[in-house]
């Protein structure tokens, strides 16, 4: 599926608590400029002014989608889903976090974008009718419990996978003819435990793109864009 990496991963949980905690520390509603996207964002919602995923996810998903209908789980801030909506694109966003579902319509409003975004435990607010060419979750990465205090929140982490379990079995039912189920990782998710779940479910995991960038200490991240195939 992807390609070996070398991490240290201690290191890389400790960069992170940092900027967790830091972007923690804003109590308010706050701004940022991402790629020419004026982005709010509120300090309950992950923040892609701290952590840069989001970022390399809506450059590459943008080329990927290209005019197509899109539904992004766990919008977050939005910025995923704007950069798609750009290119012309119908666009559903879901989440079950009301603070992110409140800030990506202010976004969308603020960049003069339009999109369905509905607060849903995964599809469980969609219209059983639609249907879109590309469903996508930048999911949470962390699959087990052993893992520092920060990243045990809905946001991080994912319990054995369970959530991202249901949203492969369940993604089907949304797609378009031809249409794709796409998965936002890293090199620190359980990437063995995505491929079991994949495959349970009939799909072979292919990697769309693969990319690195570096956190504020130079910590590196290894991003990938998979794309779920029928076998």
């Amino acid at each position: 599926m992807t390609m070996a990496i070398n991490v240290d991963r201690q290191r890389w949980e400790e960069s992170i608590a940092l900027l967790i905690q830091k972007a923690q520390s804003h109590k308010d509603v706050y701004n940022t400029n991402i790629n020419g996207f004026l982005v709010y964002i509120h300090p309950n919602v992950y923040s892609p002014k701290y952590f840069p995923e989001s970022s390399w996810y809506a450059r590459n998903l943008q080329k990927i989608v290209n005019g197509r209908s899109f539904l992004e789980v766990g919008v977050g801030s939005g910025i995923i889903s704007m950069h798609v909506a750009k290119t012309g694109s119908t666009v559903y966003g879901v989440d079950v976090n009301p603070d992110a579902v409140d800030i990506t319509r202010k976004n969308f409003e603020a960049n003069s974008l339009e999109a369905d975004v509905r607060l849903s435990d995964l599809y469980s607010s969609l219209d059983p009718e639609t249907r879109v060419d590309f469903i996508f979750w930048n999911h949470p990465w962390q699959y087990s419990s052993a893992i520092v205090s920060e990243l045990k929140s809905e946001k991080t982490f994912d319990e054995g996978y369970s959530a991202l379990t249901r949203y492969i079995a369940e993604g089907h039912r949304y797609l378009n003819d031809g249409g794709a189920i796409m998965i936002g990782t890293s090199c620190y998710a359980n990437l063995e435990a995505v491929d079991a779940i994949a495959s349970k479910y009939g799909y072979q995991v292919l990697t769309e793109v693969q990319g690195i960038e570096k956190l504020e200490d130079g910590t590196e991240e290894v991003y990938y864009i998979l794309r779920l195939k029928h076998i």
